[in-house]
């Protein structure tokens, strides 16, 4: 005797609500990145590194007198006193710039919107995870790069400097690289190509902005405005002047480039990093991506 047939009925679909539909995409950026072999080769060399600011310290090492915590936190936050921006950037670059492009360069937009419930909870997705795998590196690398330091200068018997006076910049550069992170996304979402943004941050913050600063005091009304180019004031925002010595502040003017105090640059700051990555939403939510 043939049982009688039983109707079951479909599934009732699942509501998924904005924060889980967040969250799931969050997962999904960070498992996207964890998979990639680069990723992990990346982080090993940042890492290496970090390691070598210890014994990088005994080329210029006074024995008698302790590093100043101005010094310190610039050479934690990888010379951007120097070098312009930390070089630590150029890292970064490269894991800033690729969840974009994977997407709108090379075709995969489609796939990932339809994984993770939508464009623009993809893109505010990259943004959380950049900005967090940005200041994730830099936190992990001054926390390395200290107790390296801390470890060399015990062995050969130098005083340590003042950690506690450290501690601020430090977590300035972290909140900086978070900030470059978002700017290395934002770009690339703008001009829907991956080598001019990585162009235009090694160029425009070592060169480019110095320039048009120069040319910007040749033109009567605009001579300050160089203190507030983005990277002047990014600049700014990692060294605080005051800090050095008498003997050093003058070279560390020149360096800077700004006349902006820290606060009032870590503000301007972040509002060019916001309006940036807001122009990226913008362009990232609204126009169409290639089918690959």
């Amino acid at each position: 005797m043939t049982a009688p047939l039983t109707h079951t009925p479909p599934p009732v679909p699942r509501t998924v609500t904005a924060g889980e539909a967040f969250r799931n995409a969050c997962r999904y950026e960070w498992r996207h990145l964890a998979a990639l072999r680069s990723t992990w080769v990346l982080l090993g060399v940042v890492a290496a590194l970090s390691l070598l600011t210890g014994p990088g310290l005994l080329f210029d090492l006074d024995r008698a007198r302790a590093v100043s915590a101005a010094s310190m936190a610039d050479t934690l936050a990888w010379a951007p006193m120097a070098t312009q921006i930390p070089t630590l950037c150029f890292f970064v670059l490269i894991l800033g710039t690729g969840p974009v492009s994977t997407d709108l360069v090379r075709g995969a937009a489609r796939t990932t919107w339809l994984a993770v419930n939508g464009r623009r909870t993809a893109y505010l997705a990259k943004a959380a995870v950049g900005f967090l795998v940005g200041a994730g590196v830099a936190a992990t690398s001054a926390l390395v790069g200290a107790v390296s330091a801390a470890v060399v200068l015990t062995a050969s018997g130098a005083p340590q400097p003042a950690w506690g006076e450290v501690l601020p910049p430090v977590l300035r550069f972290v909140l900086w690289m978070g900030c470059w992170a978002l700017l290395c996304l934002a770009l690339v979402a703008l001009l829907r190509n991956r080598i001019m943004p990585v162009l235009i941050l090694c160029l425009w913050p070592v060169l480019g902005e110095r320039l048009a600063g120069l040319l910007l005091g040749y033109v009567p009304g605009l001579g300050g405005v160089s203190d507030w180019l983005p990277f002047a004031t990014g600049r700014a925002m990692l060294t605080d002047v005051s800090a050095f010595t008498a003997k050093d502040r003058s070279f560390a003017e020149v360096m800077v480039g700004s006349d902006l105090s820290t606060p009032v640059a870590l503000v301007v700051y972040l509002l060019y990093t916001a309006a940036l990555t807001a122009a990226g939403y913008w362009s990232y939510s609204r126009r169409e991506a290639p089918t690959g």
